[in-house]
């Protein structure tokens, strides 16, 4: 109406419904957004392509912060590595006690996932190590 954009007689043109900004940056009017003029339009067979390449284990064998401050005390969790620190877990294998060195680990469980795919964090593969000498072999 006054010239702002939006769905006017611009529009039903077939002109762009992008606004640009003084600083180039542009404000989408759909959910679609809006295209730049000349540039190759996205291909949904190149994206499922590009996940495909993707091979690495999204479960991961590492440590769920419990306690209070100052006191630390880690549950081993088999866990979707997309997730936070203190997140769902898909199984707990086990727990260690920093301050008094304790250690419980399901040996079985953490065996299996990692027969499956899952990959252990450093520090627990360290610990792995020390608890378990199968573990330590490969």
């Amino acid at each position: 109406m006054f010239g702002f954009g939006g769905r006017g007689a611009a529009t039903a043109a077939g002109a762009s419904t992008c606004s640009r900004h003084a600083n180039g940056l542009a404000f989408r009017a759909s959910v679609r957004g809006c295209a730049v003029r000349g540039a190759p339009a996205h291909n949904v067979a190149d994206a499922a392509g590009a996940a495909k390449v993707e091979t690495t284990s999204r479960v991961k064998l590492r440590f769920k912060r419990m306690g209070r401050k100052k006191r630390p005390f880690y549950r081993l969790v088999a866990i979707d590595s997309r997730r936070k620190r203190e997140g769902l877990a898909l199984e707990e294998l086990g727990y260690y006690n920093p301050l008094t060195k304790e250690t419980h680990l399901n040996a079985e469980s953490i065996q299996k996932w990692i027969k499956d795919g899952a990959e252990p964090s450093d520090t627990v593969a360290s610990l792995l190590k020390k608890a378990m000498p199968a573990f330590a072999e490969k």
